[in-house]
């Protein structure tokens, strides 16, 4: 079959994006700076009131600030780890141009607060992080070890 030169041209155009274009994996969430690379906690007793939020922010192309985090399962956010204020009460977290963070168990992370019910294995939750500029980014929070607290 032979295609006319214009249809040719098309398809190839097509082809060619289709190879440039990455597709995003399952757990990466994209703002307009900066890819946020797999949200989890792990999963908490029943009696549970917090959790923590670990996370990796790469690909950052412009200076940009989480100042906000909305989910069902807590009724509130706030930065915690090693140099946070322990009253601190806002979440206010920087994130440089060129830089990866990653937000760990054992370093800086989010705590949930609050936590409307228990979290368990294998669950995946609504998560929507607010960012100073680039606005809000729908992701998924998936509960992916079980706790040991």
């Amino acid at each position: 079959m032979h295609l006319p030169a214009l249809h040719r041209r098309h398809l190839l155009i097509a082809l060619g994006a289709t190879v440039v274009a990455r597709p995003a994996l399952a757990c990466e969430f994209f703002s307009s700076h900066l890819r946020i690379w797999h949200p989890w906690t792990r999963a908490t007793r029943v009696d549970a009131d917090t959790a923590k939020l670990c996370m990796r922010f790469d690909e950052v192309q412009t200076t940009d600030r989480l100042i906000g985090i909305e989910t069902p399962v807590a009724a509130g956010a706030r930065l915690a780890g090693p140099g946070t204020p322990a009253d601190a009460k806002d979440l206010s977290l920087l994130i440089r141009a060129g830089q990866e963070l990653t937000l760990a168990e054992d370093g800086l992370h989010i705590e949930l607060l609050d936590l409307q019910q228990p979290l368990q294995v294998g669950r995946s939750f609504p998560l929507r992080l607010l960012f100073e500029s680039a606005g809000p980014v729908n992701a998924t929070l998936t509960v992916d070890y079980a706790g040991l607290r």
